[in-house]
This record gives C-alpha cells, structure tokens and sequence, in this order.
C-alpha cells in the first residue's frame, strides 16, 4: 500500500476543503481581462506608436493594467 492510500478520511477532507476555499474567492474577486482582450488593446497601442519594432512587452503590460483599471 502506498503513502497515498493510507490518508486518513479526514485527512482528505481537510485538504479538499482548503482547496475549495481558495479556489472561490468570492464576490471581491477582480475580474481580469482575457488573452484575446489584451491582445486586442496591445495592437491598438503598437498602431498608435506608429508600429514602433521591439516594445510587444511593453505594448501587452500597458494593455494588460488599463484594462485591469477599466474593469475595476
């Protein structure tokens, strides 16, 4: 038998139940942008820079905060 099968009944719940809890924040929880939003709005901002080469981090980590802004 391995380490993994001989968890007590409770032991198990107790882990479970944790990890509910945290996987549901609830109703404070910010909502965050999607992939295909941030992309949308880093393309926007590499066009507005004149399609400026070499600044896609910088265009995805603006996108990625003013839309976190925008929602919050």
């Amino acid at each position: 038998m391995s380490k993994y099968t001989t968890q007590s009944k409770a032991t198990q719940m107790s882990a479970m139940q944790q990890g509910h809890k945290a996987s549901h924040p609830g109703p404070a929880a910010i909502a965050m942008p999607t992939h295909k939003e941030i992309a949308k709005r880093a393309y926007e901002i590499y066009v507005e820079r004149d399609c400026r080469q070499g600044q896609s981090e910088l265009n995805w980590l603006q996108a990625e905060q003013e839309l976190k802004n925008q929602e919050n």
